[in-house]
This record gives structure tokens, sequence and C-alpha cells, in this order.
């Protein structure tokens, strides 16, 4: 670094005036009043290590240094629109599924007893009337449990899917709105059309698939008209409980709700939105997960951390 024109901007001055650590030993340079962030390869692959993907990028830089392509991990439009996902796929693994799960437990039938029978302790009945009493006592408990666990059920699944779909619309509209998009409404010919694109481009993309069964069934469930049932049925008709449907009908009790349909239209559309970036903006999904000023800041302030306060006691945590 001597030897480059440009050695001043790293020198140990310039830290001190800045009052910041000095992170050159591990292969990050900052300069200008922000930190602007470059990075000196070989210093930080000896300690970080560096994947043959980061290699492979860092070897088309013009000079000694690397410069990230962005500023902050969420410059990112696929890091933007994973960060905002991920909230809700944990929303749907740590919340939502197990108090599901919970409350579906909880409603079950009585197994009646003939001392439980007021008649027969009474001297009214006997005792094999009684048992009989008890028995069908027992049949109809759990028959109406049965159906009001399956009304729980339907009601749950389908709430949280409409709360779904909602949520993944906003964040595909976030996504344009932050790209220049200036309209007022959203629909799918919209997201299409986006940067030059068309129907045909998208519908190929890996995870479009699990996005479009969302979105059919979404509608289906918010408009219980024949003609989203169609739409849903001439698709996916392994979702739907019958094959036939009356308008009007409360069309959420006609599909399979399942934790499975649920986890595979998430995993699903997490390989759309990494796509899709790719496509409209040109976003590598692994490469914007570290090509960006904030990860090797982040990443050197971590080691200087853990050196200096290894127990993390600065902090409190023991």
């Amino acid at each position: 670094m001597e030897n480059n024109n440009c050695s001043h901007k790293y020198s140990k001055s310039w830290y001190e005036a800045f009052d910041v650590e000095d992170t050159r030993y591990y292969g990050v340079f900052l300069s200008g009043r922000e930190g602007t962030v470059s990075i000196e390869p070989k210093r930080y692959k000896e300690t970080f290590g560096m994947s043959d993907e980061m290699k492979k990028v860092m070897e088309k830089r013009k000079g000694p240094l690397f410069h990230p392509a962005k500023k902050k991990i969420l410059d990112y439009n696929v890091n933007f629109a994973l960060h905002e996902f991920f909230g809700v796929k944990r929303d749907w693994n740590k919340i939502q599924k197990p108090l599901i799960s919970r409350f579906l437990s909880e409603v079950k039938g009585t197994n009646h007893r003939i001392i439980d029978d007021d008649l027969f302790l009474t001297g009214i009945v006997d005792a094999n009337e009684a048992a009989q009493n008890a028995q069908m006592r027992t049949l109809l408990s759990h028959e109406f449990a049965a159906i009001e666990r399956r009304n729980l059920h339907v009601t749950l699944y389908s709430q949280f899917f409409h709360q779904l779909a909602s949520q993944i619309d906003a964040i595909l509209l976030q996504i344009l709105t932050r790209n220049g998009y200036e309209g007022d409404k959203f629909n799918r010919n919209i997201l299409y059309a986006f940067k030059g694109k068309n129907s045909e481009n998208i519908r190929t993309l890996d995870g479009f698939a699990e996005y479009e069964k969302m979105y059919l069934i979404w509608n289906f469930i918010k408009h219980n008209s024949r003609s989203t049932f169609n739409a849903l049925n001439s698709k996916f008709p392994e979702l739907l409980e019958e094959n036939d449907y009356t308008q009007g009908h409360f069309s959420w009790f006609l599909i399979k709700w399942t934790d499975e349909l649920l986890d595979t239209v998430l995993d699903g559309i997490e390989r759309f939105f990494k796509e899709y970036c790719r496509l409209v903006f040109g976003e590598d999904a692994t490469e914007a997960r570290w090509n960006s000023e904030e990860y090797f800041h982040s990443k050197v302030y971590e080691e200087i951390a853990g050196i200096n306060d290894p127990l993390s006691l600065r902090f409190g945590f023991y």
C-alpha cells in the first residue's frame, strides 16, 4: 500500500482523526467521513476465508482494491424482498403453525361413563341402559368435536392464508415502488410488464407455479365466484375437495388446507423472489448476501469485537 497513490487515505492518522478502529490488517480499508469500504482480497481471505464465487467476482476489479457493488445490504432488491418475506415465513413456522396445531388438539369429544348418568344414579334406568346412553353420548360428542375441529381448521388456515397472500402482494409492490413505479394500482399484469418484461418471461421462473397457486387460492377465497373456482380448478384441481362449485358458497371449505400446502407455497415464493430479482434487476441472490460495504464493515467489526471482548461482557452477556 505504501506505493499506492491513494495510500494516504488509509493511513493511521486518518483512522485516528475519525476515531474508528484500524481495519487494514483484515484487508478492509475505510475512507471518507462515511467510511467508504474497499477490500484488499488477499488480506481479507487470510482472516475470513473466501468462497470461489467471491474470489471470481473480486478478480474482475480494477486496481488492487475491490469496491463492493452496493452501500447497504438492503440496497439489493432481492435482499429487501427476502428480509420482508422471512418475517412472514418465521411467523408461520414459529407462531401460527404451532398455535393452530395446539388449538385443534384442544377440540376433542368427551368419553361419557355410566356413573355420569343422573338417571342411572337415581335408579330410573339400569346399568345396561346407562351404558347404551353413555356410548351414544360419547359417539355424538366425538362427532360434534370433529365438526367443530373441521370448522376451526378451515377458519384458521384460510385466515392466515389471506394474510399471507396480502403480505406477499405488499412486498412485491414495495419492490416495484422503490424501483420507480408510481402507479396507484397494482395487479399481476403490472408485475409481469415491469422493466419491459412480459408474462411469458415471468411464468417460466422457478417458483412461479407456487406463486400462482397462492394467487388463485387467494382470489377464490376472496370472491367466492364461479370464475375464480374455475381458474383454480383448471390449474390445481388437487387442492379442491370437490370438482364442482355453486357460486356464492363459502369457498374456503373447498380448499384442502394442510401444513404441506403452506410450506410448499412459502418455499416456492422464496425461489420466485430470487428469480424475479435476477431477471428484472440483474441481481444474483448469492452475491447479494455479501457484495455490499455494510457486509464487510459488519464482518470486520464483529471480528474486532470478538477479540476485544470475547465474553461479550461489555453488553452484559454471560
